[in-house]
């Protein structure tokens, strides 16, 4: 199994929306002038310009994040870590206390376990989307 590349970058952008959300900017770019100047290497922001997050697309990978933490904890962990801890891999085997070919099989594991979840919300927005379609049809039939 190997890393999903656009789940990668999913979690890329999830990380900033994230941090930027828990420094009260609800996942939205704040900052002061001031600090632009000293904070240019931030998570979030490319030489002193903020990177811009897709809030929509973030917020539903937070759901797939957080649909991970009852029942695999352990790639909840992993991605708390390495993403929003951002420790890397070596010192996340060493907070987890594991080989760091475990921690790259988690992540590997959590990019699927993410994946799925994406497209099972997909399949049921298509769903009602059909199902909707259909019920304004059948009523536009109606005699």
């Amino acid at each position: 199994m190997a890393r999903l590349e656009h789940i990668r970058q999913r979690l890329e952008e999830w990380a900033i929306w994230k941090t930027r959300d828990e420094a009260g900017a609800r996942g939205y770019a704040s900052s002061s002038v001031l600090l632009t100047v000293t904070s240019c290497f931030s998570r979030g922001s490319y030489n002193g310009m903020l990177i811009p997050v897709f809030e929509e697309r973030s917020a539903e990978t937070d759901l797939a994040v957080e649909s991970l933490k009852l029942t695999r904890s352990h790639l909840y962990a992993t991605l708390d870590y390495i993403y929003l801890k951002e420790l890397g891999i070596p010192m996340t085997a060493l907070k987890m206390r594991r080989a760091q070919s475990t921690i790259k099989a988690q992540l590997e594991s959590a990019d699927h376990a993410i994946a799925e979840f994406l497209e099972n919300r997909a399949n049921e927005a298509e769903k009602r989307r059909v199902m909707a379609a259909y019920e304004r049809r059948r009523r536009g039939f109606t005699p």
